[in-house]
């Protein structure tokens, strides 16, 4: 009876693979004379291909090309990238570099009439309608630009010994903050008129009071910035005209003056806090708050700024008088210790839950209390992976790590399951108060009531085929779905099995990397539909990042278009508004499928399989090519195949 229960299931495995679906009819079917030589849609969903004489933007539900760039003349995929998390295309072809409009193909910057031989950093001005842009000029210096969105023209530039651009932020649609490694501007952004400006630090006023060869220092300086990842970072009180640049340094110890090193061997870093009037420019402390650790959290209280550095071993944790930059916490004001480096923290009730990592890797959860400034935990919790997600219940603090799951008493410290439940983000799906969960020691699905703690196991033991392991859950209304790139199992809400699917893989990497991308993009839309902020889609971008860098970066976009976007009055930043709600709608309205790709008949297919039934409801023929040129939108479940060099076809699953 068990060999024959054993062979019934492995032909209902296969079934998924050979079963006869209907082929989907092509949408549209367009000649590409140029030639077609790659593809691609943005996480926005502009479909744009490269040809052999530029790039064109197409239709995707009529194959009619909707603009065309030949100005930029033939490139290759890997050099048309998004410019960071905006929907702008960067374009590079070696001598020169373009920003693309992918709405329209207008070129919106070029690098070689702008007069910037070397591009370091750009950041996207939905309000200003521009693109701010920072590098070096034909003659090495410094140049900070603004390129109109409107015509693609240099609307004003800055020529100036400032290192490094570091960030942008609007203060209104006639202000415009610049920080960059030596300096802080304040800007007109519609003409570049400088209204204030001033030192970043106290090191760069020493190297000016030091005449030429202090120059010197600071052009060496800012020549070794040009080529270095560093991290300063930029903070603006939500009430008050105060801002904050928080430098991170590594070698001296603020303490000491001398190089220290960590207890694992590793540099010791200390981090610079500088407070500036956002009104004037000018310093608020007299000093720069120098505290050891590298750059953590911060925190605006009534009181004064709350910093929680991450020191590696024992960090101290205080709160700054905004004038005076007393401290107010600890002994004699010196700060609260707690273990490890402060990676994150959740704001509860009256206080702090701070997330902490030690040397050893170990992480930990320990209470800090805003009123009386002081840890109410006898000592800190510790916990598997680092903590992505929070949430007060009456229980306590329900959280998730990127290893597991419980439920932390905030009073006494207490983790309410003896055992935390091993699992990760993606495979937890939460439905009112219940989390259904995919214990990954035990292989079963649980279930968690997040208001009582009360837990419960909801399946029978779960196995993949082909050496997989689960990926993802998610709610379906007959049940839970657990999935993994080439498994979807269907358990029902008496724990019983509804369907199992295995589609075996095409073993080619180059016929997979289209559709994982794809996957990824609609994985982050998925994902951010719980979020309501967009300071949280970008804070969970943050977190997808440390997993998925492509569906992170991503998410991170869609933060920064419903931040930025929703109230900007440009033309640009209006479509990206309502590309990014389309496609949230879109993402909400087709997820009752998903799509594999497998073998049949030796070719390869993409296969759409109904999540509530198992079905094979529809397959695109992708030819016996090992790398053939096909791109899909994720979100709308677009497929752009072109079987010849010559020929696209558009389909729809």
């Amino acid at each position: 009876m068990k060999n024959y229960t054993s062979f019934i299931l492995s032909a209902l495995i296969c079934f998924g693979v050979t079963v006869s679906a209907q082929p989907v009819k092509p949408l549209w079917s367009q000649s590409v004379p140029e030639g077609v030589a790659w593809q691609m849609v943005t996480s926005l969903g502009n479909y744009v291909i490269g040809t052999a004489d530029g790039l064109a933007g197409i239709d995707p539900d009529k194959g009619t090309v909707i603009w065309r760039n030949r100005d930029v003349g033939k490139v290759a995929a890997d050099n048309v990238k998004q410019l960071g998390s905006s929907p702008m295309l960067s374009v590079s072809t070696g001598a020169t570099v373009y920003f693309v409009d992918p709405f329209s193909g207008q070129i919106k910057f070029d690098s070689r009439s702008a007069g910037i031989n070397e591009i370091k950093d750009q950041y996207v001005l939905y309000q200003a309608n521009g693109i701010l842009i920072s590098g070096r000029n034909a003659e090495n210096k410094d140049i900070l630009i603004m390129s109109s969105m409107s015509d693609g023209k240099v609307a004003w530039k800055i020529e100036d010994d400032f290192g490094r651009f570091v960030t942008a932020n609007e203060i209104s649609p006639s202000e415009l903050l610049i920080v960059t490694l030596f300096y802080n501007y304040k800007v007109n952004p519609a003409d570049g008129k400088i209204i204030w400006k001033n030192d970043v630090s106290e090191a760069n006023q020493q190297m000016q009071n030091m005449g030429a060869f202090g120059n010197l220092m600071k052009q060496a300086a800012g020549n070794m910035a040009q080529n270095l990842d560093f991290n300063v970072q930029f903070y603006r009180h939500p009430t008050k005209p105060i801002f904050f640049v928080a430098s991170e340094q590594e070698g001296k110890a603020a303490t000491t003056g001398f190089t220290t090193t960590t207890s694992n061997g590793g540099p010791s870093y200390h981090t610079k806090y500088t407070a500036f009037d956002l009104n004037n420019g000018d310093r608020i402390w007299k000093k720069d708050l120098d505290l050891s650790g590298k750059t953590g959290g911060v925190y605006f209280d009534d009181k004064g700024l709350v910093v929680m550095p991450d020191d590696g071993a024992n960090t101290k944790v205080n709160c700054y008088d905004y004038t005076t930059q007393a401290g107010q916490w600890g002994k004699k004001g010196r700060g609260v210790n707690v273990k490890g480096g402060i990676y994150g923290y959740e704001k509860v009730k009256d206080g702090f839950v701070l997330m902490s990592q030690n040397t050893s890797g170990k992480n930990f959860l320990s209470f800090l209390s805003l009123s009386i400034g002081e840890l109410t935990f006898d000592k800190p919790v510790q916990i598997d992976g680092r903590l992505i997600y929070s949430e007060v219940t009456p229980k306590g603090l329900f959280f998730l790590t990127t290893e597991e799951i419980n439920i932390l008493d905030l009073t006494t410290g207490k983790l309410l399951l003896d055992k935390g439940i091993s699992t990760a983000p993606a495979l937890t799906a939460m439905d009112g108060n219940t989390v259904h969960i995919f214990d990954t020691r035990e292989k079963v699905l649980k279930q968690l009531d997040k208001s009582n703690g009360a837990l419960k196991i909801a399946s029978v033991e779960i196995k993949f085929e082909g050496n997989e392991s689960p990926s993802s859950i998610e709610k379906r209304g007959t049940g839970i779905l657990v999935s993994s790139s080439q498994n979807m199992t269907l358990i029902g809400a008496d724990g019983k099995q509804v369907y199992k699917k295995y589609f075996e893989a095409p073993r080619e990497p180059g016929v997979i990397r289209a559709l994982r991308y794809a996957q990824a993009v609609r994985a982050a839309y998925i994902g951010a539909a719980a979020y309501t902020a967009s300071a949280a889609f970008q804070s969970a971008g943050q977190q997808v990042k440390e997993e998925d860098q492509a569906s992170g970066v991503v998410l991170q976009g869609i933060g920064q278009a419903y931040g930025e976007l929703g109230n900007a009055a440009s033309d640009f930043a209006k479509k990206s508004f309502q590309a990014a709600n389309a496609r949230f709608k879109a993402t909400q309205a087709g997820d009752n499928f998903t799509v594999m790709l497998t073998k049949q008949d030796k070719n390869n297919v993409l296969i759409k399989v109904n999540k509530d039934t198992g079905a094979t409801e529809g397959v695109i023929d992708l030819g016996k090519d090992n790398a053939p040129n096909y791109t899909m939108d994720g979100v709308t479940g677009g497929v752009f195949y072109a079987p010849t060099n010559d020929k696209l076809t558009g389909y729809k699953f």
